[in-house]
């Protein structure tokens, strides 16, 4: 009987085009996989590949095998994953930091409540999580939604407010906006760009753009914000909680809209499970809706 390994090794090849990217997706060495492929070939008593010194090609006996096994060994992995996730009830989400704290974790109680049997596991990163070789179920990304082989739904558009600490304003919610010009502005290291965007887009100027500290983190900015180290540009969603608590105001000066957005994404290759769904449904309702503290039931 043919070896399913081997015919699996000699798929990826043709899949992939390149030895090395089979040999990884199978979890063996170059010199395995060229192993496995002669075997093949002995047993099926034909030269299905061309060796040559830019590396293997497929022959035309090589090219009808191909064509006949189709994308045969992708639906076996499917039907194996959909198996192992029937009855999966862990959630694996990737997003960045700001999200998570900011956003995500002060909604997450009333998920639970909803869906005490999903057990969430929760990363952070700034890099692009790989949702086809990683494995994450679903993510929250930033950006303008243009990721190939994923199912994304946007979930908000990013925007730019001004805050701070009410004391700079000796207490007005809603200030005259000349105000600006006295205060410090307050800076991240990986959102340099937000308070010249801010200044640009609005066509307002200040007389010293680079006159508040910077920090590491977006979370660290709004703490010093809260303190009254100065002003910070930032979307209003991620500082809803210190402006509901009088911690920071957000006076009516005008609002800049961002091309980039924040996103619910997923494989779209794999199936859909009852928990990525539940979280999603969750994330679209969550995403319409003002910060509300959880009531415990």
């Amino acid at each position: 009987m043919v070896s399913l390994r081997a015919l699996h090794a000699f798929s990826l090849l043709a899949k992939h085009g390149r030895a090395a990217r089979a040999a990884e997706d199978l979890g063996v060495t170059p010199s395995a996989l060229t192993h496995l492929l002669r075997s093949l070939e002995n047993e099926l008593g034909a030269a299905l590949v061309i060796r040559d010194g830019r590396g293997l090609a497929l022959t035309e006996e090589g090219q009808r095998l191909s064509s006949n096994l189709g994308n045969s060994f992708d639906q076996i992995e499917h039907a194996v994953e959909a198996f192992r996730r029937r009855s999966r009830t862990e959630l694996r989400i990737s997003t960045l930091s700001t999200v998570a704290t900011r956003w995500l974790i002060p909604r997450l109680p009333d998920f639970q409540d909803k869906h005490p049997d999903i057990e969430l596991l929760i990363s952070t990163s700034m890099r692009v999580v790989d949702l086809d070789r990683e494995s994450y179920d679903c993510a929250i990304r930033l950006g303008d939604g243009a990721w190939p082989h994923v199912e994304r739904h946007q979930l908000w558009q990013e925007d730019l407010v001004v805050a701070f600490a009410p004391q700079l304003s000796n207490g007005d919610p809603n200030p005259d906006i000349k105000l600006l010009d006295k205060l410090k502005l307050l800076h991240t290291s990986s959102r340099r760009e937000d308070w010249p965007r801010w200044l640009n887009g609005t066509g307002l100027p200040h007389p010293d753009q680079t006159s508040g500290a910077m920090f590491e983190s977006r979370n660290m900015a709004i703490q010093a914000a809260v303190a009254g180290m100065g002003a910070i540009a930032i979307d209003t969603r991620f500082v809803e909680q210190e402006v509901a608590a009088g911690h920071l105001v957000v006076p009516d000066w005008p609002r800049l809209s961002l091309e980039s957005g924040y996103w619910f994404v997923r494989n779209a290759n794999r199936p859909l499970t009852r928990p990525v769904s539940s979280f999603h449904k969750w994330l679209m309702e969550q995403s319409q809706q003002p910060f509300k503290a959880h009531e415990a039931t």
